[in-house]
């Protein structure tokens, strides 16, 4: 239940809104939807208590602390300021915008990752006019998931709040969740699982291969596992020979299948909402899409992709029926990574017998965030389905510097564990069709 907390303050008496700013009061007027932020006297610039944030070791959990909303007018520009104490810009705090439902805005959402090489307590501030569609407005401090280091925040402060404002409690906190365990005790299965590992966003850059495709290539290739990478092929309109010979290499071996993942990967607006790249486009234009692409592949790289992934990004689903319409009627096209558990349309789309597909489990796959590989996650999903035959595994390799790598080493260390077999979309296509 919410319960209203009175902040009924006189602005040259108090300037300061916030109720319970320095945490002083424990958690009162604050809501904590994770399991490591915690108030801690160590964490304290002043007085008896301050909110640390984030971890020293590797987390794949994301952070989130929220204050209490105060009543804002329309174009009523507040200042917060606060105190904060870090190394690594490994969290930030924002200011928060709210509308009359109590749903956050999602622009403007201004906020700072505090980070200074001395370690100590700095001040910081933020200044930010309120929506046209805005009534309230609150901190929060999120801790990047996947990301590592400790920062402490204390003395948060609003200026610019009308006086005599009544503070609205923040949604009450849910349960905090607790560290996912990894799991030991797994049921058996009747056979290995099957892993498709679906890599996104392959391009160019400079005619060269990103550093971080050739590192996971690299890897997948010491340990003798097959994956498959999605192009966007809008870069390969100038791509030079260096690039093209790349992926070619790794086609002709067998080891790699490379799918198409759109043409530009880019969102688009239709009726004031972002949608991604074949989500609410014509026939004709997603068509045109497939088309271009094809084209430049057999030109470039002397192959057709076979298999397709929508892009994410925006809102809705990434595809609608002029997508399934476009994959039937594409000559080269037989599978599809599909981007959710099998719904009606992809059962359709399976049943009139050209196009298999290659569905999701959510529970399963390398990332928890977009960007965060999380083992823990991944192992408590695999227990979970011990009669799936297949997983397929989303990741975006671009984004796993340092730590996250490692933490999909760990991935790839469980699967060959449990004897898993790792297999290209195509690859398991033709086993399951009895294509040689």
């Amino acid at each position: 239940m919410f319960v209203l907390y009175a902040a009924m303050v006189c602005s040259a008496g108090n300037p300061n809104p916030l109720p319970n700013p320095g945490f002083e009061d424990g958690d009162r007027m604050w809501s904590f939807g994770d399991s490591t932020s915690k108030l801690v006297h160590e964490a304290a610039h002043e007085g008896k208590s301050g909110l640390r944030v984030g971890d020293e070791e590797y987390n794949a959990d994301p952070g989130s602390v929220t204050s209490a909303r105060l009543p804002v007018n329309p174009g009523q520009e507040v200042t917060l300021s606060f105190w904060a104490r870090g190394k690594n810009k490994s969290s930030g705090a924002y200011i928060y915008f709210y509308d009359s439902g109590g749903k956050v805005i999602s622009k403007p959402q201004p906020a700072l990752w505090p980070a200074n090489e001395d370690g100590e307590w700095h001040q910081y501030s933020l200044k930010e006019k309120a929506p046209v569609n805005g009534t309230s407005v609150a901190v929060w401090v999120h801790f990047s998931p996947g990301n590592i280091g400790i920062t402490d925040y204390d003395d948060f402060a609003f200026e610019g709040i009308d006086s005599g404002v009544t503070a609205i409690p923040p949604q009450a906190s849910r349960d905090r969740v607790k560290p996912k365990e990894a799991v030991k005790d797994l049921p058996p299965r009747k056979e290995p699982a099957v892993i498709i590992l679906k890599l996104d966003d392959l391009s160019q850059k400079n005619g060269k291969v990103h550093p971080s495709w050739q590192k996971i290539s690299d890897f997948l290739e010491s340990r003798k596992i097959k994956g498959s990478f999605g192009v966007v092929c809008e870069s390969m309109q100038d791509a030079k020979p260096e690039y093209a010979n790349w992926i070619k290499t790794r086609h002709d071996s067998g080891a790699i299948e490379f799918w198409f993942h759109g043409w530009d990967h880019a969102s688009h607006n239709e009726g004031g909402k972002s949608l991604s790249e074949f989500d609410t486009r014509s026939y004709e234009e997603q068509k045109s899409r497939f088309d271009r692409s094809q084209k430049l592949a057999l030109e470039k790289l002397g192959f057709a992709f076979e298999t397709f992934g929508p892009g994410g990004g925006g809102s809705g689903q990434h595809f609608d029926a002029n997508t399934c319409k476009v994959m039937q009627d594409d000559p080269y096209m037989k599978a599809w990574l599909y981007n959710k558990p099998i719904d009606d349309d992809g059962k359709k789309l399976q049943e009139a017998g050209k196009i298999t597909i290659l569905d999701r489990v959510w529970e399963v796959n390398i990332e928890g965030a977009v960007g965060v590989p999380d083992s823990k996650k991944l192992i408590a999903g695999y227990k979970s389905h011990p009669d799936r035959k297949y997983f397929v595994l989303q990741g975006h390799p671009q984004m796993w510097a340092g730590a996250r790598f490692d933490e999909f080493v760990k991935i790839i260390d469980f699967l060959t564990e449990q004897k898993c077999v790792f297999v290209t979309p195509m690859g398991y296509v033709n086993s399951i069709k009895g294509v040689k």
